[in-house]
C-alpha cells in the first residue's frame, strides 16, 4: 500500500474501513448510501481504461488488484469482496467505501481525472438515457433531485435552484451520517464524489439527446469548504426545424385566388376566398398528416426502445430472481446437510457400542441424506482385504451377501483400491464408467443391489484408513462433487466414532483385566496381612521377652555393681591400707565408670522412655579435654592388644562444652 499513498493527506492514509462496507449497519438499518449501479460503473471503466492503454489481461488484473486493496482494508472478511460482487448493479453501499474505491480507482488507472470521466461517460446508464428522451433537457434537469436520490438514498440532498431553456443552477450536500464516514478526509472525499455528479449531469444533453455536453461552471464547492456544491450548467437547446410547407399553402391560395378572379371576375368575393383557400388547406392538412405520422413513428421507436429496456430489465429482474431462489434453495440444502452433520456427529461421538455406531450411520445417511443404499467397510492393513461389510437399504439376504465378502486389495488403480490404498474418494455417476476397475465380487455385489451411480470415500482415522463408506442411488448420474464433498465430511465424523469405539473396547479389555489383577492382588494381600498379624502377635511375644530378660539382666547386674562400688570406696578411705598416687587414680576411674555403668544399667531399666523414643539428657559443663582423655585411658589397654597408640594433640584447644557426659562417654 506504500507505493499507493501520496504526500498529500488523502481518504487513502486511513488505516481500516471503520464502517461496514454493506449489508446491515449496527443499528440494523440497510446501509444504501450509493447504488451498485455506481460502484459498477467505476469498476468497469477502470477496467476499460487500463484495457485500452496495455490489454484485457492488463485490465482484468486491475480490478483484481482493486479487490484485494479494499479486502486489506475492510476489519471483517466477511466484507471481503470480488470483481462478481462489486459488477452488481443490485447491491447498495456507504460512502466510505465508495470513497475509497474512488481513490483506488484513480490511482491503478494513472488518471488524476478519473472520478470527472467516469461520471461522464458511465454515471447516465442506457436505461436512464431511454426513460429520459420523452423530456426535454430543461425538463430532465429540473427532475434532477428525483434521480439524484435514486443513486444516493436518503444521503444527499438535492436542489434546483434555476433552469431555463439553456441553463440549469443545481446544488448538492451530504448529510451529517455522511460526514461522519469521511472522518478527517471530508474535502478530499467530497471532491471525489463533486468531479462524479458534475461530470454526470453535464452529459445529460449528450447522452440523452444526442447534443454537445453542457459546460460547466462551479459557482461553489464542499471541497473548498462551502456548505454545499453549487454548479451552473450551460448547453444549447435544440433549433427548431423550419418547413416550406406553410409558403407553399400561401403561394398556392393565393394562385388560386387569382386565378377564380381572372377565369371568373363576376363571382363574388365571399364565394372566391373559400375555394382559394383549399388548396393552402390541403397542403396544411398534408404537412400536419405527415409532421404527425414523422412523431409517431419517434414515439413509436421510443416506445420500442423503452420496451426492449423494459424487457431487458425484466429479463434481468427474473434472472436475479432465478438465481436468488436457486442460491436459497442451495442455502436450505447446506443448512440441512449442515444439521444434519451436526446431530450425526454429535450422535457417532458419543455411540461408543461399534455396533450401535454402524446401524446408526447407516440409517443416518439413508433418512436425512436421501441416498437410496449405504455401505461401511472394514479393511484390514495386514492382509489387504476388505471384510465384514454392514448394508442397509437392501434385502437380508443381499445384506448377508456383502457381510460375507471378503474382497482382496492389491492394485491401487482398482475403485477399492483407489479408496484404500490412495484415500481418495470415488464419484461414478454411472457405475458403467468403473466397472472395469470394479472387483468381480463387487460386480456381483452392485448387480444383487440394482446399482447405477456410487460415491465411495475412505475412513481415515489419524492418517490410517479404517474401511470405506459406499452410497448410490438408482438414478444416473444423481451424484454430484458437493456429495463426494459431504460425505468426506461424514466419513471423517464416523471415523473418529469407530476409532473412539475400538478405544473404548480395549479400555473395557483393559479394565476386565485390570480388575482380574486387582483381586489377585487383593486375594494375596489379605493372606500378606493375616502372615503380618502372626508375626506381629510373635514380635509382641518377643518383645515382651526381652523386656523381662533386660530388666532381670539389669536386676542382677546391680547388685554387683553395687558391691564393686563399695569396696573401692572403702580402698579409696584408706581402709586396705596406704595407696599410692598410681593406686588413687586408677581407683577414682574404676569408681567413675562403676558409676556409669550404674546410671546406664537405670536407664536399661526404665523401659517405658525407650519404648516411647524418649531419652532424657544430663546436661551438665564439660571438659572435653578431660573426657576424652578418660576415653583414651579406658581404651589403652586394647589398643595396645592391637598394636595401636592412641595420643591427643593439640590438648589445650579442646573447648568446654555442655553436655550429657555419660552419653558423650
Amino acid at each position: 500500500m506504500t507505493e499507493l499513498l501520496s504526500k498529500d493527506h488523502t481518504i487513502l492514509e486511513k488505516g481500516f474501513m471503520e464502517h461496514r462496507p454493506f449489508g446491515i449497519d449496527p443499528l440494523g438499518e440497510n446501509v444504501r448510501d450509493v447504488s451498485g449501479l455506481t460502484v459498477k460503473a467505476n469498476v468497469e471503466y477502470l477496467e476499460e481504461t487500463v484495457a485500452r492503454r496495455q490489454g484485457p489481461e492488463a485490465g482484468a488484473r486491475a480490478v483484481e488488484k482493486l479487490c484485494q486493496l479494499l479486502n486489506e482494508r475492510i476489519r471483517d472478511p466477511a466484507y471481503h469482496v470480488s470483481s462478481t460482487f462489486l459488477k452488481n448493479i443490485w447491491h447498495s453501499y456507504s460512502y466510505e467505501f465508495v470513497c475509497f474505491l474512488g481513490e483506488f480507482c484513480r490511482r491503478l488507472s494513472d488518471d488524476s481525472q478519473f472520478q470527472f470521466h467516469v461520471g461522464k461517460e458511465k454515471f447516465i446508464s442506457p436505461i436512464m438515457q431511454t426513460l429520459g428522451r420523452p423530456f426535454p433537457v430543461p425538463q430532465i434537469y429540473k427532475m434532477f433531485s428525483h434521480f439524484g436520490e435514486k443513486f444516493a438514498k436518503g444521503s444527499l440532498q438535492f436542489e434546483v435552484d434555476a433552469v431555463t431553456d439553456g441553463s440549469a443552477v443545481l446544488r448538492m450536500k451530504f448529510n451529517e451520517r455522511v460526514y461522519q464516514q469521511f472522518g478527517p478526509y471530508r474535502k478530499h472525499c467530497a471532491e471525489l464524489i463533486c468531479q462524479s455528479a458534475k461530470a454526470a449531469l453535464a452529459a445529460v444533453p449528450e447522452r440523452v439527446h444526442h447534443l454537445p455536453a453542457a459546460t460547466i461552471k462551479d459557482r461553489t464547492c464542499i471541497a473548498d469548504g462551502a456548505e454545499y456544491c453549487e454548479w451552473e450548467f450551460t448547453w444549447s437547446p435544440p433549433q427548431p426545424r423550419r418547413s416550406a410547407w406553410p409558403a407553399l399553402g400561401l403561394l398556392a391560395g393565393g394562385a388560386a385566388f387569382a386565378y377564380l378572379r381572372i377565369r371568373y371576375p363576376e363571382m363574388p368575393l365571399v364565394e372566391a376566398l373559400p375555394l382559394a383557400l383549399f388548396p393552402a388547406m390541403a397542403l396544411w392538412l398534408i404537412y400536419n398528416w405527415r409532421t404527425t405520422r414523422k412523431d409517431v413513428q419517434t414515439r413509436e421507436a421510443l416506445i420500442q426502445e423503452q420496451l426492449r429496456f423494459v424487457e431487458a430489465r425484466h429479463e434481468e429482474l427474473r434472472e436475479a430472481y432465478l438465481e436468488q431462489e436457486r442460491t436459497t434453495v442451495e442455502l436450505r440444502k447446506m443448512i440441512s446437510q449442515l444439521t444434519t452433520l451436526h446431530r450425526a456427529g454429535l450422535l457417532f461421538s458419543t455411540t461408543l457400542d461399534r455396533e450401535s455406531l454402524l446401524q446408526n450411520v447407516l440409517e443416518t445417511i439413508i433418512r436425512d441424506l436421501h441416498y437410496d443404499r449405504a455401505m461401511v467397510t472394514f479393511f484390514d492393513r495386514n492382509q489387504r482385504k476388505m471384510h465384514d461389510a454392514r448394508m442397509l437399504g437392501v434385502s437380508e439376504e443381499i445384506a448377508a451377501f456383502a457381510r460375507s465378502l471378503e474382497v482382496p486389495v492389491t492394485d491401487p488403480n482398482s475403485v477399492e483400491g483407489t479408496v484404500l490404498l490412495q484415500g481418495a474418494s470415488i464419484l461414478a455417476g454411472n457405475i458403467r464408467d468403473v466397472w472395469d476397475r470394479l472387483h468381480p465380487l463387487h460386480q456381483r455385489l452392485a448387480l444383487a443391489a440394482n446399482v447405477t451411480s456410487m460415491i465411495s470415500v475412505p475412513l481415515k482415522a489419524k492418517d490410517l484408513v479404517l474401511g470405506a463408506l459406499t452410497v448410490d442411488r438408482n438414478q444416473k448420474h444423481s451424484l454430484t462433487p458437493d456429495d463426494a464433498t459431504l460425505l468426506m465430511t461424514v466419513a471423517s465424523h464416523v471415523a473418529i466414532g469407530l476409532n473412539n469405539a475400538d478405544a473404548y473396547r480395549q479400555i473395557e479389555s483393559l479394565n476386565e483385566g485390570l480388575e482380574a489383577k486387582v483381586r489377585e492382588r487383593t486375594t494375596e494381600l489379605e493372606r500378606l496381612n493375616k502372615e503380618l498379624e502372626v508375626a506381629n502377635e510373635q514380635l509382641r511375644e518377643l518383645d515382651q521377652l526381652k523386656s523381662t530378660f533386660v530388666s532381670i539382666v539389669s536386676h542382677e547386674l546391680r547388685t554387683p555393681m553395687t558391691s564393686i562400688k563399695g569396696y573401692v570406696e572403702n580402698m579409696l578411705d584408706g581402709l586396705t591400707g596406704h595407696l599410692t598416687e598410681k593406686q588413687l587414680s586408677y581407683l577414682s576411674r574404676v569408681k567413675y565408670n562403676v558409676e556409669r555403668l550404674t546410671r546406664m544399667i537405670n536407664d536399661l531399666l526404665d523401659l517405658s522412655g525407650i519404648e516411647a523414643g524418649r531419652v532424657e539428657l544430663a546436661l551438665t559443663p564439660v571438659s572435653f579435654l578431660e573426657l576424652v582423655t578418660e576415653v583414651l585411658e579406658s581404651l589403652q589397654t586394647l589398643a595396645r592388644e592391637k598394636s595401636v597408640t592412641l595420643e591427643t594433640c593439640h590438648a589445650d584447644l579442646l573447648p568446654m562444652i555442655y553436655g550429657d557426659r555419660d552419653k558423650l562417654h
